[in-house]
């Protein structure tokens, strides 16, 4: 359970404050072609990451202390659990996609403008992202984000102007804000605050990408035995 914290003062504006409610149009400019290259790179890099430690293959290396060859991800099993990897990465683009919506509605972006940048229309944007309190209309009275493993909800504080927040944080930690903010925007960077400090890694395996230097590799039994890296 979240525990109540008596609102003190509230927290004031700066600069950047008074100007998050200035939506810049347009919004952004289109990538070029190296950046999108970068970011398929980037992609690529995380999902061959995880991809090593979900292969059969490579785990019965790694049981036996040692890197599995490089040639490893040419076989069939293993760009099996490559594939099985990007379908987790779909999953959490569209989760990503939703709290990105939830956030952006929530700071005053119509569902047109979400839309737009998701490349739908406008019916489809509110179809897809129904709780996003978008579309022009009065701006919502609650956000609520997950993100780093965590969740919080921004709310207005009853019978005032000003904002608060309560999160529970990825390791459990529950907080609720201890001075209300003047601004949505203060409020709800306050919370994400909150949820990056108590991101906690899954805790793979140390050194699970590194051969082990002061192990003698055991790949007698392995699969790989006799194959050069």
């Amino acid at each position: 359970m979240v525990v109540a914290v008596e609102q003190q003062e509230t927290v004031g504006n700066d600069v950047s404050v008074g100007d998050a409610a200035k939506l810049r149009d347009p919004a952004w400019r289109e990538p070029g072609d190296l950046e999108i290259a970068e970011l398929l790179d980037q992609m690529r890099s995380v999902a061959n990451a995880l991809a090593r430690r979900m292969s059969a293959r490579s785990r019965e290396c790694m049981d036996n202390d040692h890197t599995a060859p490089a040639g490893v991800t040419q076989y069939a099993d293993w760009q099996l659990a490559h594939l099985r990897v990007l379908r987790y990465m779909q999953e959490a683009v569209q989760e990503l996609a939703a709290d990105t919506a939830q956030t952006a509605g929530g700071m005053g972006a119509s569902y047109g403008q979400l839309g737009v940048a998701w490349g739908i229309s406008r019916q489809a944007a509110r179809k897809k992202w129904p709780q996003t309190g978008a579309a022009g209309e009065s701006l919502p009275e609650t956000i609520f984000i997950e993100r780093y493993g965590g969740s919080a909800e921004v709310s207005r504080v009853p019978g005032r102007s000003s904002w608060t927040w309560m999160g529970r944080g990825c390791d459990g930690t529950d907080q609720q804000a201890a001075q209300s903010c003047d601004s949505r925007w203060a409020a709800l960077t306050a919370a994400d605050a909150f949820l990056r400090e108590h991101f906690v890694a899954l805790g793979w395996r140390d050194g699970v990408d590194v051969p082990l230097a002061l192990v003698v590799p055991d790949r007698e039994t392995c699969w790989c035995a006799g194959i050069d890296d």
